[in-house]
């Protein structure tokens, strides 16, 4: 991510550089990534070596596919990725902390990881994935790693690029192909999306919902006026009440300290680059036909044009009619290919961040940085948790059945 950052404080909204006979743009300027990725997006094909190397544990998934095959593909998905409800959410938030020793060192990511894992088999296949999903949660993070390594290199590990990394990776995808095909097999209900599919989703439930929920349970800790609010906010809510994403209007803190968190640590901080299948002009610069275009979602939005102490964590920025301009804040991608579980991975991590600040204080025992593997995730998340005391029910209540 550092040389992202260099490249943008030299050259605010374009930066360009040579790749052999190619040019590697990065793009920041919000107007740019909008008129690329929407207005012309028909024009721009993810670039294929990125796409080989992610394609080892996506295999032939909706995520691989590009024009009417994608679309067609993401109709099949989208109907399986809807929002559960609130209190679904709940029972299965109050059954995975009861896990939890009071006063035990934990690491946050993995934590939180396995945990959206875990929401996921249950949105997916209406399965508890148990023990497994800390499996899940550890063969995901492997992947991500290798992720980064094989995209910086452009060769993926094995036989011609020998890495220790190697034994890791081949665990990592025996594991994900295991776990999906037992899961299909005790299946509640019937499956009819693709085992690839399946998989990604996994993995996007892993980065997204996990990475997120780590985030901002970090910023609260570091901000306790904000946690307070939060808490009070939270006092108010009947969450029998809450079976849809519209129903959390009436928490606008919960939504905008997620907001926040996103726009401050976006799951996936650079997209997965482009090529321009022709020459053309956007935002006054010419780029050529096989010109290569990079969009990072970290560094737009920490611009302080668009908003102001970018490094700040400022939840109320969110609770105000926006000021930035279209394609400053795409924290789930923009445009056609835009993440098809914004809907359900808002809920989940609203309903699930108020579950655990309602119930769980949380103590951070080290410096914690930004790590930028194929997502952003927390480097040395150790925190220690202690249940929270509350008036009207006992913090680790028993999942009703």
């Amino acid at each position: 991510m550092k040389w992202l950052a260099d490249m943008h404080r030299a050259s605010p909204d374009l930066a360009s550089l040579r790749m052999g006979v190619k040019r590697l743009w990065c793009v920041f300027h919000p107007e740019a990534v909008h008129d690329l990725m929407v207005s012309h997006r028909a024009d721009l094909r993810r670039w294929e070596p990125s796409l080989c190397i992610m394609r080892q544990w996506n295999g032939p998934s909706f995520m691989m596919k590009e024009g009417d095959a994608a679309r067609r593909q993401r109709q099949v998905v989208r109907p399986h990725i809807q929002p559960p409800a609130a209190q679904e959410i709940q029972r299965i938030a109050r059954h995975w902390s009861a896990r939890l020793v009071p006063g035990q060192v934990v690491d946050l990511d993995l934590e939180m990881a396995a945990y959206s894992v875990t929401l996921a088999g249950h949105a997916l296949f209406g399965v508890d994935l148990g023990p497994n999903a800390e499996t899940i949660a550890k063969a995901v993070r492997i992947l991500s790693r290798v992720a980064l390594l094989e995209t910086s290199t452009g060769l993926p590990l094995g036989h011609w690029f020998p890495s220790k990394m190697c034994p890791r990776k081949r665990w990592a995808l025996r594991v994900m192909r295991s776990q999906i095909e037992r899961v299909v097999k005790e299946s509640a209900r019937p499956v009819v999306m693709h085992r690839d599919d399946l998989a990604t989703l996994l993995m996007a439930s892993h980065q997204a919902t996990g990475a997120t929920l780590s985030w901002a349970q970090l910023l609260l800790a570091r901000h306790p006026e904000v946690l307070a609010a939060l808490r009070k906010e939270l006092a108010t809510i009947d969450w029998s009440g809450v079976t849809q994403l519209q129903d959390l209007r009436r928490a606008p803190l919960l939504r905008a300290v997620i907001q926040e968190t996103l726009r401050l640590y976006p799951p996936a901080y650079a997209l997965v680059p482009r090529q321009l299948s022709r020459a053309m002009t956007v935002a006054g610069t010419s780029f050529a036909r096989g010109d290569i275009v990079m969009i990072s979602s970290w560094i737009t939005h920490r611009d302080a044009r668009w908003f102001p102490e970018p490094d700040a964590f400022r939840p109320e920025r969110f609770m105000q009619a926006a000021t930035w301009p279209q394609g400053a804040y795409f924290p789930f991608g923009v445009g056609d290919r835009a993440c098809p579980g914004t809907g359900m991975a808002m809920m989940d991590l609203a309903v699930s961040l108020a579950y655990w600040v309602e119930h769980w204080d949380m103590t951070i025992l080290g410096p914690v940085t930004p790590q930028g593997w194929f997502s952003l995730r927390p480097r040395n998340a150790r925190v220690r948790f202690e249940p929270r005391m509350r008036a009207d029910c006992e913090p680790n209540e028993t999942p009703r059945q």
